[in-house]
This record gives C-alpha cells, structure tokens and sequence, in this order.
C-alpha cells in the first residue's frame, strides 16, 4: 500500500506540467483564439504563416512567449518519457525531469539568442523572416501535438514505439513542410543551409545524447 502511495505521489509532478499546459493553451485561446486555431492547424494551412508574414510581427511578443514555453513544456517531457522508456525505468522522478528541462532549456535560448545575433550581424534578417517565422509555427503545431501525443502515452499507450514513432512523424513533417515552403531560398543558399542544419539541428541531438547517457 505504501509503495502504491509513493508511485502515484511520484507521478503527481507530471500532473501539474500537463495542467500547466493546457492553462498555458487556454490563456492562448483568450489572448487570440484565431491565431492558435492557425497554429494548431499550420501544417494543413499554409496561407496563415503567410499572412503572419506579410504581417511582420515582432518576433518576441507575448503570445509567442506563452506559446514557446509551452513548447518547451511539451518537447522536454516527450523527451523524457522517451528516455525513460528506453531506459525500461518504470518510475518517473522529477530531479532527472528537471537536469533534462534544463539542458532543453539552455539549447533553445542559446539556440535563439545565436540565430538572432546572425541574422543581424549578416544584415539577412528580411531574406530568412518566411523560414524562421515557418519554423516557429511548425514548432508550435508540433507541440500540440506532442501534448496529445504525452497525454495519451501516460495515460494509456506506455509502449516503447508509440510516443516515438508520434515523435518522429511529427518532426519529420515539419522538417519536410519547412523544405517544402522555403525550397527555393534552401536551393539558392544550399551550402549554408547545409551548414546551419548540421550545427542548430544535429550537433545539439550529439551534444543532448552524450549529457544524458
């Protein structure tokens, strides 16, 4: 009876982080219900990043700022459980969730701060705003997705294929839509984008694996 007690205590802090979440979502909702129904939806609607386009919004707001915290909600616990089953760890502990949290934390910063720092030190800022404001909305369409994804692997579906197959499919199709929307700029700087995907998208997955293994 005391070790049920303890496991369902233990698993209390996950609780709060999904209910955090959908707090997050519902402060979204009031702030602009159209623009998170165009987010949640952006991978089937290509004319709303358009029009957030030509809008030319800042990149910082607060309705961003919610939005991409909630991500960070979502990707670092989708992380977690996908290492934790790997791991075949049956208990889920809020001091490692945490040391993972943090690292995803710091990547995504640093990760924002240096793109920022590039695009206006090369003066390209008006050349790469469709790609980066594609990637923000695949990004935020992703973790929704993730959301469902998380919601459903704790609650129901704790299989080792289901949350990263879930994981994989996701970001494979925002990889292929951000190709798809910006294929004429990747062509014509392929050498860069070459670049840029091996240091913002595949040196931080090494880095992330040999921190957490």
């Amino acid at each position: 009876m005391e070790a049920l007690q303890r496991g369902v205590l233990s698993n209390n802090w996950i609780v709060l982080i999904f209910v955090s979440s959908l707090v997050l979502l519902f402060l979204l909702k009031l702030f602009s219900a159209d623009k998170l129904k165009g987010y949640a939806t952006s991978f089937f609607n290509k004319g709303f990043i358009e029009i957030e386009s030509e809008e030319k919004q800042p990149m910082i707001s607060f309705f961003h700022s919610v939005f991409t915290f909630f991500s960070f909600l979502m990707l670092s616990m989708s992380i977690y459980f996908i290492i934790n089953n790997l791991q075949n760890n049956n208990t889920f502990l809020f001091s490692e969730y945490l040391r993972l949290s943090l690292i995803v934390f710091i990547y995504m910063i640093l990760r924002f701060i240096i793109e920022s720092l590039l695009m206006t030190l090369f003066e390209v800022k008006e050349l790469l705003l469709h790609f980066f404001l594609s990637k923000r909305s695949y990004l935020y369409t992703v973790s929704i997705g993730l959301l469902i994804l998380n919601l459903l692997y704790f609650y129901s579906f704790q299989e080792k294929s289901f949350l990263m197959s879930g994981f994989i499919i996701l970001f494979s199709m925002r990889f292929l839509l951000i190709l798809g929307n910006n294929k004429n700029l990747i062509i014509k700087e392929l050498f860069y984008f070459i670049l840029y995907i091996c240091a913002f998208e595949i040196a931080p997955l090494f880095v992330l694996f040999k921190l957490l293994f």
